[in-house]
């Protein structure tokens, strides 16, 4: 049995003769712990003061989920910043979306009003041909003709504004 322990305080005097006796054979002083004998007053405010720091080990509120907690609200903080600035970003992404959608529809109107209108010009001139005689204005042949006549270039001749790097 251990001196720790709380039923030692308790033990019959048989048994405590018995290690007592035991202690001489073996040739060791007796134990006296506080150098003087306990006396039944130190010994029951010893109970009494074990018995309070249980009553009071049991009593005492647990606050290890409060530290838990006060540990996290940095890190909660942090992941709720980082959450707000990721929706406020994905809200001015879609802003930009959308004004840049409507950018595009803007675009397309103003060019598709560009091709529906006439060019004054080609107007007078498509016009006049149906007043004068009535009947359907000959389709003008384009076939063959080209604003620009391609210049075919000798296949030897390097243009003058550019460098040879490398010899073949």
């Amino acid at each position: 049995m251990s001196w720790l322990d709380p039923q030692r305080s308790q033990e019959p005097s048989g048994d405590t003769a018995l290690r007592a006796e035991l202690r001489a054979l073996l040739g060791m002083k007796p134990r006296n712990y506080f150098e003087s004998e306990p006396t039944p007053e130190l010994i029951a405010l010893a109970d009494e003061l074990r018995k309070e720091a249980r009553r009071r080990n049991h009593t005492s509120r647990r606050r290890s989920h409060w530290m838990l907690m006060a540990a996290a609200l940095p890190l909660a903080l942090a992941f709720g910043g980082v959450s707000l600035w990721g929706i406020a970003q994905k809200h001015k992404a879609e802003d930009l979306a959308s004004a840049m959608a409507l950018k595009e529809a803007e675009l397309n109107r103003m060019a598709a009003s560009i091709k529906r209108e006439p060019v004054p010009g080609k107007a007078v001139e498509a016009q006049q041909p149906l007043l004068v005689s009535g009947r359907k204005p000959a389709k003008p042949a384009t076939k063959g003709k080209e604003l620009v006549i391609p210049i075919e270039q000798p296949a030897g001749v390097i243009p003058q504004d550019t460098q040879q790097v490398k010899a073949h």
